[in-house]
């Protein structure tokens, strides 16, 4: 997190009585973000050499490195190279000290500090890296309290006072100013696409946990990430994730990389950041008093999160005579709402350049889920609907990626509009769904299907087939139901040279009769598999 401290804490060590006078020499040199190496290790030399003044382009020796060499021969040096960027700028700086003969590095130290966890790693020699955790409210107001009163205490009449104040510096130690601006290095450092990325951590509440698969789907769905390098989406997310997380801009508790949360100063930055580059806008209403319509129509996503948000507000949203802007939506977010069904003067027709759309709050009547068809810009959707099958409007959703339905039907059949997808990526229904290779005329394949959620197959036949249509499939999770007299057939996974993990359920009306068996075909790259209600043989398992 920066704005811990860390640079504070590594002066005080710095200047304290008992390490001046342990070492021979000392430098200070801060890194930050200057991308000349030279320039670096000639300020160390200047300090080392006792000489103060500022460097710059036209003082630095070409000879640098040999001479700062030559100047620590046989002393006992301390250096701090303070916030470090990189491991690369690392190997720069300390190669002229570690080429140094050892019996000359005995009791020598160099010492740094860094916003990013595989800079500290990667410099770690004789300890392991200390990291800063945030103040707790009693020592966040004990450190306010020896600023302002010094070897005083605070007087009574001013402590609880004093005591709110100190709770919203959040367990930081420094102001919000002060830690606004050393947010903002931080995010100068991340890439072009990965600051959007980050900035869409504004889209959760304040304070809650965030599940890194969930903030995974969430970049994918609105189009933030793209393959890059033969890397495919789900491979850069991975990488963004991880970035984030050595940055220090996101909290990992615990040492699990399966959720994070983020400090709320940083909340506030992405907030301020994200309207300033009018990157979307959290709302509870849509009327457009509060700014003019040309400014609404700069902001590209919406998001709604006000729970009291009344059915006549929604509509404004879907009535372009109303709100003209909302043509011009890429995404529109309105999973937080209470469930609500929406007036019939709605409509999602000319949403058209949407590539977002999350209503699975809201059921949708058969009128609008055709209109959906409509919206052929569309990558992710999730709905709640009742049908018996897909709309065959739906299979003009050609660049469509993520499908999430809510049926409240007992089973919802897919094809044949599923296999006009080609872009299709994930797959995840509440309640089952089919699909059935008989619907087309010529075999259709999903190459881009990576996960499929929950599939109904039927246990008279062999369903091994239908697999064949998803030859990429790395999720599955899947369903068996018959009655306890049929003979049951276990699909043939092995067919699926990609799957990773697979979870299959049998559900069987009525008593079992007799004990049932099943011939297993698995891949080889499967990780985890999750067998429900087969109770298997010990020589089946």
């Amino acid at each position: 997190m920066p704005g811990l401290g860390k640079s504070t804490l590594a002066h005080g060590v710095y200047n304290d009585k008992s390490v001046v006078g342990h070492f021979d020499v000392r430098a200070w040199c801060t890194v930050d973000q200057e991308r000349n190496e030279e320039k670096l290790l000639q300020k160390i030399f200047n300090e080392v050499s006792g000489l103060k003044e500022r460097v710059s382009t036209v003082d630095i020796d070409d000879d640098v490195a040999n001479k700062l060499r030559r100047q620590l021969f046989g002393k006992r040096y301390l250096i701090f190279l303070d916030d470090l960027w990189d491991t690369a700028t690392w190997d720069e700086l300390t190669r002229p000290l570690y080429t140094i003969s050892s019996e000359f590095q005995k009791g020598s130290r160099v010492i740094l500090t860094s916003r990013k966890k595989e800079v500290v790693l990667y410099g770690k020699c004789h300890s392991d890296p200390l990291y800063l955790r945030l103040l707790r409210p009693e020592e966040s107001w004990e450190l306010l309290e020896k600023k302002v009163f010094g070897e005083e205490h605070c007087a009574d009449e001013l402590k609880d006072v004093g005591e709110k104040i100190a709770q919203k510096c959040e367990g930081l130690p420094l102001d919000e100013e002060e830690v606004m601006k050393v947010i903002q290095l931080s995010y100068d450092h991340l890439s072009d696409q990965l600051k959007l990325c980050f900035l869409y951590l504004e889209s959760y509440p304040k304070d809650e946990v965030i599940w890194i698969s969930s903030l995974k789907d969430l970049w994918s769905d609105e189009g933030l990430v793209e393959p890059i390098d033969l890397k495919s989406v789900e491979e850069v997310t991975e990488v963004y994730v991880d970035e984030l997380i050595s940055s220090s801009l996101v909290i990992v508790e615990d040492g699990s990389e399966q959720s994070c949360q983020i400090h709320d100063l940083v909340h506030d930055f992405c907030s301020i950041k994200a309207r300033k580059e009018k990157l979307f806008d959290l709302t509870s209403s849509f009327v457009l008093s509060s700014s003019s319509s040309s400014d609404l129509m700069l902001r590209r996503r919406t998001i709604i999160y006000d729970e009291d948000i009344h059915s006549d507000n929604i509509s404004l949203l879907f009535n372009p005579e109303k709100n003209p802007c909302a043509k011009h939506l890429l995404s529109c977010d309105l999973s937080l709402l209470p469930s609500k069904v929406l007036p019939h003067i709605c409509h999602l027709r000319h949403l058209r350049l949407l590539i977002r759309l999350d209503v699975q709050s809201i059921m949708l009547p058969d009128t609008l889920l055709n209109e959906i068809g409509m919206l052929v810009h569309l990558r992710c959707l999730n709905i709640s609907m009742k049908a018996k099958a897909l709309p065959p409007s739906f299979s003009k959703l050609c660049n469509l990626e993520t499908l999430k339905v809510f049926n409240y039907g007992s089973n919802l059949v897919l094809s044949p509009s599923i296999w006009s997808l080609s872009k299709l990526r994930h797959v995840d229904t509440e309640g089952t769904c089919s699909v059935y290779d008989s619907d087309i005329d010529k075999p259709t394949k999903l190459e881009n299907l990576t996960t499929l959620k929950f599939l109904k197959l039927s246990c008279l036949v062999d369903s091994g087939d239908i697999f064949k249509r998803f030859p990429n499939l790395r999720t599955l999770d899947f369903h068996n139901d018959c009655s306890a007299a049929e003979q049951i057939y276990f699909p043939r996974l092995d067919v699926l040279n990609t799957l990773e993990k697979v979870s299959a359920k049998l559900w069987c009306s009525g008593s079992r009769t007799h004990v049932l068996q099943f011939d297993f075909h698995f891949p080889s790259s499967l990780k985890e598999v999750i067998l429900e209600g087969f109770d298997l043989t010990s020589d089946e398992l």
